[in-house]
């Protein structure tokens, strides 16, 4: 079962892995991005290696490394999906970071990733 505040620690610091958030914001875009419902963004979401649980600090540091844009992307179209006609990233970064930051207040989402 997917949670928010897994907090995980290494040599570098804590990190706090919003995993429920993270995975909830992901299926919303692919919604939007791609055009699907609900229903079949949760199906592919929830079989997919960012539902299986973090074990390390690592682990939800390579996750973060991304906007979650292209794990949805990545998700649905296949690794190297900008080579599919895809675009890499949003090409309004603006108006992207807007519509994670709406989706996060409309189903009352936390930030995927925080620094402690």
């Amino acid at each position: 079962m997917l949670k928010d505040g897994i907090v995980l620690e290494d040599n570098n610091g804590k990190i706090v892995m919003n995993q429920y958030s993270f995975c909830e914001l992901i299926k919303h875009l692919l919604v939007y991005y791609v055009g699907i419902s609900y229903v079949k963004a949760s199906e592919i979401v929830d079989s997919s290696h960012l539902a299986e649980p973090i074990e390390s600090a690592m682990d939800a540091g390579l996750l973060s490394h991304e906007y979650a844009y292209y794990w949805a992307m990545s998700l649905y179209y296949g690794n190297r999906y900008w080579e599919k006609g895809i675009s890499a990233q949003p090409e309004d970064l603006a108006a992207y970071f807007k519509l994670e930051d709406s989706f996060m207040k409309q189903f009352h989402l936390k930030e995927p990733f925080e620094s402690i």
